[in-house]
């Protein structure tokens, strides 16, 4: 009896120990569904890049709502915080790439004009977008070459443009029936010559009441960009800081400073100010095509846009604003910035933003694409913006050439209000140039 009690009892136990056995197997398998449950509901960690721009609130949104999903679609792990810092400043820019490499608000990309790209090289706060293009020759051999070449400084590639524009003649059609001179061709080959360029101006004048021919713009630093237009036709060496005693400098000078004197011109306001025209007092501004909102839905009067006249060859004044990638924290930080890179020069991107911003596209398959020729069509006034970008000449990307522009813009208006001496006038302008040069 004994040991039957006892043979139970040792059952008992056994039983006891394989249930607490299988209930910590049960426990631990439970463990490690409900980890892996939570593993797989645990978001991957973004790689946050920084974007700072000054793109007008429109044309931004339009960007965040219509272009970037493609980005996102293509590059899930990448995150791009927008920022936009108001009206382009590039002290502004400066002051955040001072921030600590790893400092979560220090951008990792910009929007900003060219000409800042030599204080940048200086800083060494640039990715590689030289050896980038290099691996990705086909979206390299897509950029306009003109663009390139802003987009360079000391041989190398620095940035990506991003849009691009220039400034040409806006011409009042009614204006030029009226005087029976022709309005000249869009394209910058065959446009205008100087002698046909002043001869219109005259004739233009003359047969319409109240109204000079051009508009000479003073009193603003876009003159000295407006300059490399005319001094570029007339020869004058680019890329580079012009020669501003050179032949081609007096030429380009004197061709405004007669129509002036001739009664065959007006000064502006002020230099991007393009009011006079809007009004009547004259028949042609030289302006650009960021005016599309006004200009798209304008009916006062005929009107089309065309080249600057031409020289010994065609010019034009490239503007615009691009994309700078700095040096980033890590590998995955600055891919992402180049995939955005990548974005911007796609086809969609390009037609798309060019379109909505009233900017002109820097790659030639955007260019000539079916859509965007539509609309060329549409507003047929943009060919004389389009056609002049491969002529376009860069602003000498320098930290010194704010400093020049500065310069530029008092001996401009020494000649054009006060009938200062070309010759002397600009001879002075070259020693201060040469002073801030250091040499």
């Amino acid at each position: 009896m004994k040991r039957w009690y006892l043979f139970i009892v040792l059952l008992l136990l056994l039983a006891l120990v394989i249930t607490a056995c299988g209930g910590q197997e049960t426990e631990v398998a439970e463990e490690q569904t409900t980890a892996e449950e939570a593993s797989e509901e645990q978001p991957t960690e973004k790689v946050v890049i920084n974007l700072w721009h000054s793109i007008p609130p429109e044309s931004e949104t339009y960007m965040i709502e219509e272009l970037m999903p493609k980005y996102y679609e293509d590059n899930p792990n990448c995150q791009i915080d927008i920022r936009a810092y108001g009206v382009e400043d590039p002290a502004v820019i400066r002051t955040g790439l001072a921030l600590p490499m790893d400092d979560p608000t220090r951008p990792h990309m910009w929007w900003i004009a060219s000409s800042e790209t030599g204080a940048y090289v200086e800083a060494d706060v640039l990715a590689d977008v030289d050896g980038w293009l290099n691996d990705h020759p086909d979206i390299k051999a897509n950029i306009i070459p003109a663009l390139l070449e802003l987009s360079s400084y000391d041989g190398k590639v620095r940035s990506l443009p991003w849009m691009t524009n220039n400034t040409a003649m806006w011409i009042n059609v009614d204006a030029f029936e009226a005087a029976g001179v022709p309005v000249p061709s869009q394209n910058p080959e065959e446009t205008w010559t100087w002698d046909e360029f002043s001869d219109a101006m005259q004739k233009v004048t003359e047969a319409n009441d109240g109204m000079k021919g051009f508009l000479v713009t003073v009193n603003q630093g876009w003159d000295m960009w407006t300059f490399h237009s005319w001094y570029a036709a007339a020869g004058g060496e680019m890329p580079g800081i012009p020669d501003f005693t050179s032949e081609a400098t007096i030429k380009a000078v004197q061709l405004q400073k007669d129509l002036l004197a001739n009664g065959y011109a007006s000064t502006s306001p002020t230099g991007w100010d393009a009011s006079p025209w809007y009004a009547g007092e004259v028949a042609v501004v030289a302006n650009g095509p960021w005016n599309f909102p006004a200009l798209a839905v304008f009916e006062d009067f005929n009107f089309t846009v065309v080249p600057y006249p031409r020289d010994e060859k065609p010019g034009a004044n490239l503007g615009g604003d691009q994309l700078f990638i700095g040096k980033a924290p890590t590998a995955e930080q600055e891919a992402c910035a180049f995939a955005f890179g990548e974005l911007v020069l796609s086809d969609d991107f390009q037609i798309g933003f060019q379109k909505h911003s009233g900017n002109l596209p820097v790659t030639t398959s955007a260019a000539e694409s079916e859509e965007y020729l539509a609309y060329l069509d549409k507003y047929p006034f943009l060919y004389g913006f389009v056609n002049q970008t491969p002529f376009g000449v860069a602003r000498h990307p320098i930290p010194e050439f704010a400093d020049i522009t500065n310069a530029f813009t008092p001996a401009w208006d020494d000649v054009m209000l006060n009938d200062a001496d070309i010759a002397d006038r600009f001879s002075q302008l070259q020693s201060e140039v040469d002073m801030i040069l250091g040499k």
